[in-house]
């Protein structure tokens, strides 16, 4: 190993579970050219929903079939680039937040590869820390298919686009290899990345100056860096728990204004009543079980902290009237609600 490669390190982005949000760009792009998402989501068996709910998670062969379809779709050999332009580091959540903290970078890649489950890379390298300059150098990846010369190009453009907003300038890069052919006209890549692109390499590889990657970033915050950092921890473990619908459908009915019935709640996540009852069954639970104990929790909440009127508790519930409330309370508690707030109020 020479000077400039002495301190190899391997990184994986390679991981089985991902975020569902992380398809929004994806999206966004699908829409500007016209094209109906929901039939390529479907193709991958990723729920629409899913992508607006931060505990949705899909697996990498989900997301992969995902992108091969939007590769089908667009036909475009330069859509690696233009989907990179769609990934800001707010899309990132907590995850871009630590990035843009960050003191340095190169921090920002260290804190990408840190929390793979958080990022939507799919590289598997080398990250090499040399005197005077650092290259990501991209390992070949034969399960990726035909799309990974597409993937990499992603990647590093993503990354590329990540740096000049956290630097807030242009950044420079040194060298750019892939070891695919050119799908586009080099041109394009070259003034994308501000620098000399070479295809059908030895190896794909992106390098900087140590100067460039370890210059201070204007917003760096050491101590909102670990604020963040720590809940980009959190999150990474809280996916080793499969996501559950029910615990989806029992967060909408505690927190909507007013609590819906199973045709509202299935409409605002995209699926159909027959669908979500499917997926509640599934899990071993029923929506009626679920909006009996949501009901009885705000009923309870309501009756203790708030002064509503009885009529206005059982519209907030989805009763059709305060006399259905009662008989429902009663039901559940084997008191009023009356009687309840009653004993419910301070001595």
């Amino acid at each position: 190993m020479d000077e400039n490669n002495r301190h190899g390190m391997r990184i994986s982005l390679w991981s089985p579970i991902r975020l569902a949000y992380g398809q929004l760009p994806v999206i966004s792009i699908l829409e500007r050219h016209g094209i109906d998402a929901s039939r390529l989501l479907e193709q991958a068996g990723i729920d629409r929903f899913g992508l607006m709910d931060p505990a949705y998670t899909i697996s990498i062969d989900q997301e992969l079939v995902f992108l091969n379809a939007v590769l089908r779709a667009i036909p475009d050999p330069a859509l690696s680039l233009e989907m990179a332009r769609e990934y800001r580091l707010r899309g990132f959540s907590v995850l871009g937040l630590a990035m843009q903290a960050s003191e340095s970078p190169l921090q920002m890649l260290q804190t990408i590869i840190r929390y793979p489950r958080l990022a939507w890379g799919m590289f598997e390298g080398e990250l090499n820390l040399g005197a005077d300059s650092i290259s990501i150098r991209f390992l070949p990846q034969p399960r990726l298919g035909a799309i990974e010369g597409f993937l990499a190009e992603r990647d590093l453009a993503c990354a590329l686009v990540m740096f000049e907003e956290a630097t807030e300038s242009r950044f420079p890069i040194q060298s750019l290899s892939f070891r695919h052919a050119c799908a586009a006209k080099p041109e394009i890549y070259e003034a994308f990345f501000g620098c000399k692109v070479s295809f059908e390499a030895a190896r794909t590889e992106l390098r900087v100056s140590r100067q460039a990657a370890e210059q201070a970033l204007p917003h760096a915050d050491a101590s909102i860096c670990a604020f963040y950092s720590a809940q980009c921890e959190r999150m990474s473990r809280g996916m080793d728990q499969p996501f559950r619908y029910s615990e989806a459908v029992r967060q909408r009915l505690l927190r909507s204004s007013v609590v819906p019935n199973l045709g509202e709640l299935a409409q605002s996540m995209l699926l159909t009543p027959r669908t979500l009852q499917r997926r509640l069954s599934s899990e071993g639970v029923s929506f009626s079980e679920l909006l009996r104990d949501a009901r009885q929790q705000r009923a309870t909440q309501l009756l203790s902290e708030s002064s509503l009127s009885m009529e206005q508790i059982s519209a907030t519930l989805g009763f059709s009237d305060a006399v259905a409330f009662s008989h429902a309370f009663k039901a559940w508690t084997g008191r009023s609600p009356q009687a309840w707030r009653t004993a419910a109020e301070p001595g």
